[in-house]
């Protein structure tokens, strides 16, 4: 037999195809109603799934901010997305599934629960109403739904996530103000310790530096000139004493020369022999020699025997004796003078020292007051502070800061939101057609033989003499009309199952409102005549 030579056929017509279809009409029937039926059944067979869903309102603070500010100062933006993560954390959706009984009998671990469960809520922001380009973006509602195969819970799950999110924004809110008021009285406690603090060093410090303080610098200044001025006179009177204790003693020791005339006088001794030890010393003599020894032992005895008689006021004239009275009280007056001097010129150089040290003490006691001045002044500005917090907080206990309000209660859903059973099963009985097409198309490329004088004209390109027909036997011809019956049937079957399948779901999408937008996403179509 001839290869085919498939590269020469250039035309097909009708007849031909009728032939294709008339030879391979099994091929093409089989894979058709095995994908119509397989498509039915699975858009029958596919678990309904239910959703319900709440729309929430932002409303801004009902208090004007000139009036009260708020506290809370993050954004609603940043604020959402973090409201979402607690609402969606493991252990609020654990008790969720705990208090609806979400999956009954289910053996898997909670984590895969929990994130079944975080996949079936949905927390999205709505667009709003009128988009200006000019400012940026803001959150003015959102809408939360959930999703599931019950349609009894899915309406109260949804409001219990809707509750939550507006308990968890408020507690929110609430913490910050309260968190603000707190921080500020702990700061204000703090700054109010750290004032008693610098108060009770500059008390201490002008304790300790009393007198040098820079409001007694003119004090200090007028009682320096006084004390100059007694030192002073209390210089010239300590001169005048020592010149009359200097005066005293030169007329004492005139008198005691012209009362002591005779050689046996004590005092006439002594001074011979200090004159004598005087020339031994000037010899040469040292200590040790005899005569310097016996000078030295008579002057010794001669000033205790003048000692003595001086004592008993033996030898003494009453002129002398006055003397040494007047030069004792002179002494005595001296001594007083000389104290008084000396204490004169220490106050005076504490003074001094006191005015030294003034500019000093002013610069520390200035800072001390400095940094309690301004301490005090932002102690007042945290009592102002805290009062606007504490009045901030006193709103968000009021629910008169921003707030969440629901617009609309999630509702029991009265019509599945999937599968969409329509669509499967266009898109199954379509996919079983291409099928059926596709193993038809592949069985006649397959098949080298010619069914037709002219195939086989194209094929050798010679004139064809004689054809014989085709001899049919008539078990033949009866088991052909069998097979053309039976074809007719599946024909038949597969037509009645598309057009049935159709007529149901359309039936079935009307008592449902499903829609033609559901069915065929993506086309615009009149929503009056939706399925």
């Amino acid at each position: 037999m001839p290869i085919r030579d498939n590269t020469n056929e250039i035309s097909f017509s009708l007849g031909d195809l009728k032939r294709i279809l008339r030879r391979r009409m099994g091929w093409f029937l089989a894979p058709t109603l095995i994908g119509i039926v397989g498509a039915l059944v699975l858009a029958l067979g596919l678990e309904p799934s239910y959703e319900a869903a709440s729309i929430v309102l932002v409303e801004p603070q009902g208090i004007p901010d000139t009036l009260v500010k708020t506290t809370v100062v993050a954004k609603t933006e940043s604020r959402y997305g973090q409201l979402k993560l607690q609402i969606l954390a493991r252990d609020n959706l654990s008790a969720i599934i705990d208090e609806f009984q979400l999956y009954p009998g289910e053996s898997v671990p909670r984590e895969q629960l929990v994130e079944q469960l975080r996949e079936a809520v949905s927390i999205e922001p709505l667009p709003p109403a009128i988009i200006d380009p000019r400012k940026p973006p803001t959150l003015e509602s959102f809408r939360i739904a959930f999703r599931s195969n019950n349609p009894r819970i899915v309406a109260d799950v949804t409001n219990r996530l809707t509750r939550d999110f507006i308990a968890a924004h408020l507690a929110d809110r609430e913490l910050q103000a309260k968190g603000a008021s707190e921080f500020i009285e702990n700061e204000l406690a703090k700054s109010r310790g750290e004032l008693q603090r610098v108060r009770q060093q500059i008390t201490a410090f002008k304790e300790e530096h009393h007198g040098e303080l820079p409001e007694q610098l003119s004090m200090n200044t007028q009682h320096l000139e006084r004390l100059r001025n007694s030192l002073m006179t209390m210089s010239t009177s300590l001169s005048a004493a020592q010149g009359q204790i200097v005066a005293i003693r030169e007329q004492m020791e005139q008198a005691k020369l012209s009362g002591s005339m005779s050689d046996t006088d004590p005092t006439k001794r002594k001074q011979l022999l200090e004159i004598a030890l005087n020339g031994f010393r000037a010899q040469g003599k040292t200590e040790r020699h005899p005569d310097v020894i016996q000078a030295t032992a008579e002057i010794a005895a001669l000033e205790r025997l003048i000692e003595r008689k001086a004592a008993a006021g033996e030898g003494i004239s009453p002129v002398v004796h006055a003397l040494q009275r007047e030069l004792r009280n002179n002494k005595v007056t001296a001594d007083v003078v000389q104290g008084e001097f000396t204490r004169l010129k220490a106050e005076i150089a504490d003074y001094e020292t006191r005015i030294e040290r003034t500019p000093k003490r002013a610069a520390d006691l200035g800072w001390l007051e400095a940094t309690g001045k301004n301490m005090s002044d932002a102690i007042r500005e945290l009592q102002l502070k805290l009062m606007d917090a504490k009045m901030g907080h006193t709103i968000e206990l009021a629910q008169k800061g921003e707030r969440f309000r629901v617009v609309e209660w999630a509702v029991r859903p009265d019509s599945p939101i999937s599968p969409n059973r329509p669509l499967w099963f266009v898109v199954g009985s379509t996919l079983g057609l291409l099928a059926g097409l596709a193993c038809l198309v592949l069985r006649e490329t397959m098949d080298e033989s010619f069914h037709s004088v002219v195939e086989l004209q194209r094929v050798v390109t010679l004139p064809v003499l004689a054809a014989v027909p085709e001899i049919r036997l008539p078990s033949e011809l009866a088991s052909r009309h069998v097979r053309r019956r039976r074809l007719g049937i599946s024909s038949a079957v597969i037509l009645l199952l598309i057009v049935g399948g159709t007529l149901a779901f359309y039936l079935y999408g009307r008592s449902n409102g499903i829609t033609t937008a559901q069915v065929f996403p993506g086309v615009a179509v009149d929503q009056r005549a939706d399925v």
